[in-house]
């Protein structure tokens, strides 16, 4: 059974915000509308699980497509300070610029 973020578009709130972490798998075709942020990270800790940066690349393109601000927190691992939290040679701290004012869209 699949998980369909879309459903949540017709929450009541101001800010909208999905948090793929930890992010152990590829999220095929997130439907990212009226999804204000999107929070990315890895798994950290004894026995995580390693994080793939096509998974990661294919929700930045699905947070551009849509007009979603995208926060990237970490690669995780068993020492997330080493691994630490730069993609593609940056680190991604956005965050929402104004509230949606929708509700029920």
């Amino acid at each position: 059974m699949g998980w369909d973020v879309g459903q949540y578009s017709y929450c009541y709130t101001f800010i909208r915000f999905v948090s793929f972490e930890p992010l152990i798998g590829r999220v095929h075709n997130p439907d990212l509308r009226h999804i204000s942020w999107a929070i990315v990270g890895g798994e950290s800790g004894p026995g995580a699980r390693p994080m793939d940066v096509a998974w990661v690349d294919e929700l930045l393109s699905a947070c551009r497509a849509h007009g979603t601000a995208f926060f990237f927190k970490q690669w995780g691992g068993t020492n997330k300070k080493r691994t630490g939290r730069v993609l593609h040679g940056r680190t991604w701290d956005e965050y929402p610029e104004k509230p949606l004012l929708v509700a029920g869209v």
